[in-house]
């Protein structure tokens, strides 16, 4: 009887101290600054992410030493959608040098803003990465591309 007793207490202690270990993911108010990278529904740019490709595609000048050098690789972005929209805290992860970063700088301050992302039903600054690669020995119109060959 002592045995069933004190597994029970045991049960009760266990499932009231739950709550304890559990990490609170809500946020407490409007005013909140935390920055997500898991959200319920995820920063969009208007019209899609092929649309957001587009507009890097587009505005993206490669500088013309780079090219002279030849170069080719992966440039990873991450960049903060804030909850108005905008962009913020644009930072190149990997530099390719001759001035590619700078150009991705630029080219994402151009843009529009964004979807924001939202999370227990409010507009939430949420993290992105988003990869771009260069490959200047393709012809000019195929230099910049979004999936790795």
């Amino acid at each position: 009887m002592r045995k069933i007793f004190s597994q029970s207490l045991i049960v009760i202690a266990m499932l009231l101290g739950g709550k304890s270990a559990a990490q609170d993911l809500s946020i407490s108010n409007d005013q909140s600054n935390d920055v997500f990278v898991a959200v319920e529904i995820a920063a969009d740019f208007p019209g899609s992410i092929y649309s957001f490709r587009n507009f890097v595609k587009s505005n993206f000048e490669i500088p013309k030493k780079a090219v002279r050098k030849k170069v080719k690789g992966e440039i990873p972005v991450q960049f903060i959608v804030e909850k108005d929209g905008s962009l913020s805290d644009i930072k190149v992860l990997t530099d390719l040098g001759f001035g590619l970063n700078e150009e991705v700088i630029r080219v994402f301050k151009l843009s529009p803003k964004w979807k924001p992302a939202s999370f227990n039903g409010k507009k939430s600054k949420s993290l992105i990465t988003f990869k771009i690669y260069i490959d200047t020995e393709n012809e000019k119109d195929k230099r910049i591309y979004f999936e790795k060959k």
